[in-house]
């Protein structure tokens, strides 16, 4: 699984980078300091997951993630935040946020969040029909 890890702080995301490349399947695809490159990246680098910060100085997680899903509708993105409360975590989802973390998550249910966002999901209507 190819992941872009988007975070303004980077110190943090060094750090992040670094344990999601000691984990088996996980390959960090590339990495970026904001929103608008978070954009970018997530064209140039073809990722199967992003995984952004919410608040950042450029472009918002949100903002950031309904941007990429203008042209890639289909591209899973977890947000991870220190700013976890039901209402913003509500705000990401419907927004489009395949899973939702607060920084200080373990790295192990980070993985899983990651995983099952990855994973292709049936499409509704064609379950329904088979």
């Amino acid at each position: 699984m190819r992941v872009l890890v988007v975070d303004d702080h980077p110190a943090f995301r060094k750090a992040l980078t670094s344990a999601l490349r000691m984990v088996d399947d996980i390959e960090v695809a590339g990495e970026a300091g904001g929103g608008v490159a978070a954009c970018e990246e997530a064209t140039s680098l073809e990722p199967d997951v992003i995984l952004m910060d919410l608040s950042m100085p450029d472009l918002s997680g949100i903002d950031a993630m309904k941007k990429i899903h203008e042209t890639n509708p289909d591209l899973p993105v977890v947000i991870l935040t220190a700013h976890a409360d039901d209402g913003v975590e509500r705000a990401a989802r419907e927004a489009g946020a395949s899973g939702f973390l607060a920084k200080g998550t373990g790295l192990h249910e980070l993985v899983e969040v990651l995983q099952e966002a990855a994973e292709p999901h049936p499409d509704p209507a064609v379950a329904a029909e088979g």
